[in-house]
């Protein structure tokens, strides 16, 4: 808890240094500026180049985005400016890949920041410090400079740099426990405002090569909450304060023919799932990897002479991951 205090401290220090000066502003106006945020980013069109950092490895992007009306529907156009030629282009609710086999797997979720989509429901104060802390600047443009701090060690924190006058999230930060950072989406230039015709016409043109297409769901929350919940046969011994199971399903298995066991756990920002499935390899092993905010673990869990194979995968550090996987169990059947 010392160090977490000890952290959070360093960051305003540092946050102060930057902008000249702290903010007054309650939990409650910065909770209205991420609101503002969510809708700026649907409701602005505008255009620009940004970063985009996965722990070691940084790419360059270009972006073009119209916004919603009554009569046009949110597009939008990611363009990879380094490496192989690569983009993706969105189309209300279709998603459209041209990766030239080089994959393109970080803007899978339908938005650019899909950061914003983990502040929609608000912010837990038990779990969460929501700080304003002043003014800095981002691609040419004055910022306001907001800090989600997590009270423990097994979530991340969150920096976020909102343009002074839109509101829209000009860039983010991720950070673990000792301040590292873990992700970052950065604009390098931004222009706001009508697109031209011209830049029109390139939202309207599809790839000339598509590899993949995905169909995304308008209200997947919504619809998450009409399906039957299957009662799980898994549980997990352990879970971080705050984090509780939204959603529990079976589906079938890509690599066997066994069926997978899924759970998926949320805090209101991050979110993990938990996969369990019959090992015929009856082999002990575990294996951990982490890819920017994405950790995953998996582990086999013995009962008897039967094997299971038990991942967990999440926007949480691999330290949570690891210690989650560990306590899964079968649901004990009470008598």
């Amino acid at each position: 808890m010392k160090k977490m205090q000890w952290i959070s401290r360093a960051l305003l220090a540092f946050c102060f240094f930057v902008s000249g000066f702290l903010y007054a502003e309650t939990s409650s106006d910065a909770g209205y500026l991420l609101e503002r945020m969510a809708s700026s980013s649907r409701s602005l069109s505008f255009q620009g180049e940004f970063v985009y950092q996965q722990g070691a490895q940084l790419q360059t992007l270009s972006v073009i985005h119209q916004a919603e009306d009554q009569e046009i529907s949110e597009k939008e156009r990611i363009t990879f400016l380094d490496g192989a030629p690569r983009e993706v282009i969105r189309s209300g609710n279709e998603l459209f890949f041209s990766s030239y086999n080089e994959g393109v797997t970080q803007f899978q979720h339908g938005s650019l920041m899909p950061v914003i989509n983990k502040f929609q429901s608000g912010i837990s104060e038990r779990f969460y410090d929501l700080k304003i802390v002043g003014i800095d600047r981002v691609a040419g443009r004055e910022a306001v400079l907001l800090l989600v701090l997590p009270k423990d060690r097994f979530r991340y924190g969150y920096q976020l740099w909102l343009d002074r006058k839109s509101s829209l999230l000009l860039k983010s930060v991720l950070v673990d426990d000792q301040g590292k950072i873990i992700e970052r989406l950065q604009f390098t230039s931004l222009r706001i405002g009508q697109l031209s015709d011209d830049v029109l016409a390139l939202l309207d043109r599809k790839p000339s090569s598509v590899d993949q297409t995905i169909h995304l769901r308008s209200n997947p929350a919504k619809e998450d909450l009409e399906k039957p919940r299957v009662p799980p046969e898994w549980e997990t011994g352990w879970l971080p304060d705050g984090f509780v199971l939204e959603n529990s399903s079976i589906r079938p298995s890509p690599v066997s023919q066994h069926d997978v066991d899924a759970l998926v756990f949320s805090d209101g920002i991050a979110t993990f799932s938990v996969f369990v499935e019959q090992d015929d390899t009856r082999v002990l092993s575990q294996a951990s990897e982490q890819i920017g905010a994405l950790s995953a673990v998996s582990k086999i869990y013995r009962e008897g002479n039967q094997y299971f194979h038990v991942t967990v995968v999440g926007d949480i550090p691999l330290s949570t991951a690891e210690r989650v996987a560990v306590s899964v169990r079968p649901v004990k059947i009470q008598p």
